[in-house]
């Protein structure tokens, strides 16, 4: 009589690797915000849109499509367009893969007598955890156009017609007050700060037509509705929830009817606005001579400012080369259990004709809490 043994080492190691990696891979996706469901999405019409050709064939770069409007007033009646017909004009939004990869390595057969932890599951969850965790820090910081700490996002600034700098008072009764850039932000006054007239100011920013210059930024579609996202700092909110307009809006319970995933977890609703608070949004307290978010644009002394993110559809890029690889390899002389858990990706800021295509930076002042 034989029997069937699963464990460290034998003959169905690779079995264990395969349903351990798919597990891991799950618990990835539970533990991830930006891929939990709600933003990501095959089709052109999600905020990120997810490419897997590299997952069929080799490369370490693909290329996502982004279409340009046809601008024309086409022809009338009887008149002949035979002959004239206009050419479609895309621009390739090209991302690059890396692979991504953690490990968990125990002491040895003592460590694991010592304690009645199943250090399997929880590897487990430890290495789907930090996967998602990364996985949604290179996101975040692709959509602010910085660069993230592996090096594998490069730093890239928001474009011309894609970023706002100011805010408005709480009370909003002076409106929205653009400003040149982070330095410019201040307190006097209590200006500057997150408010329904910045997130209508967006919106309107988002609509502008640039011809074939730039072009508006598409909004995603909801049963025949058409939404905006905004992510935005926990402060952000802070600031948005001591305006009156906005807490006279929320009474409405305007999240309420739609089972969207896209809504699940919003703060509520402005004009035509989802907006999310997130609390990885990239905020820094500027000293007076270096810190930035850009490069030669300082941020004032004792002002702390975070980049809210507007977004439309196909904000972003997040491409797989493989989304899980589980390896498991015993150490000195089979007493000592490893686990590496790995992803190859990519993710970029969708731009188009060197515009970015669906993101709007928004930096504003923000009052961190005393303690």
């Amino acid at each position: 009589m034989a029997n069937t043994i699963f464990q460290r080492g034998g003959m169905h190691s690779a079995s264990v690797e395969e349903v351990w990696g798919e597990k891991t891979w799950r618990q990835a996706e539970k533990d991830s915000y930006f891929n939990d469901g709600r933003f990501v999405g095959s089709s052109s019409n999600s905020l990120i849109q997810v490419n897997t050709d590299l997952t069929k064939r080799k490369g370490d770069r693909i290329n996502t499509p982004l279409r340009a409007r046809l601008i024309s007033d086409g022809k009338v009646d009887d008149e002949a367009i035979e002959g004239q017909e206009k050419a479609m004009t895309f621009h390739n939004c090209q991302t690059t893969i890396h692979k991504r990869k953690e490990a968990i390595r125990l002491d040895g057969e003592m460590t694991e007598q010592r304690t009645a932890i199943k250090h399997r599951s929880e590897a487990k969850d430890a290495l789907g955890l930090w996967l998602a965790e990364n996985r949604d820090t290179d996101v975040l910081m692709g959509l602010s156009g910085l660069a993230n700490g592996a090096g594998t996002i490069p730093a890239s600034a928001p474009t011309a017609h894609r970023r706002f700098y100011g805010g408005q008072t709480t009370d909003g009764e002076n409106g929205v007050e653009a400003v040149a850039g982070d330095a410019n932000i201040v307190a006097a006054g209590g200006k500057h700060l997150f408010g329904t007239l910045v997130i209508s100011h967006l919106k309107r920013m988002a609509k502008k037509d640039g011809g074939s210059a730039y072009s508006k930024i598409r909004p995603i579609v909801i049963g025949g509705k058409t939404w905006y996202v905004m992510f935005v700092s926990p402060w952000q909110v802070k600031a948005l929830r001591q305006e009156s307009a906005w807490i006279n809006a929320q009474k409405d319970a305007n999240v309420r009817g739609t089972d969207n995933p896209l809504f699940s977890g919003a703060a509520g609703i402005w004009d035509g606005v989802i907006i999310h608070e997130y609390d990885k949004i990239v905020y820094k307290t500027g000293n007076g001579s270096n810190v930035v978010f850009e490069a030669g644009d300082v941020i004032a002394n004792g002002i702390t400012v975070a980049r809210g993110l507007f977004c439309g559809a196909q904000a972003g890029i997040l491409a797989y080369g493989r989304k899980i690889g589980w390896k498991e390899k015993i150490f000195e002389y089979g007493s000592q259990f490893g686990v590496e858990v790995s992803s190859i990706y990519g993710f970029s800021k969708a731009k188009f004709n060197n515009e970015d295509f669906a993101v709007i930076t928004c930096d504003t002042r923000v009052e961190l809490d005393a303690a």
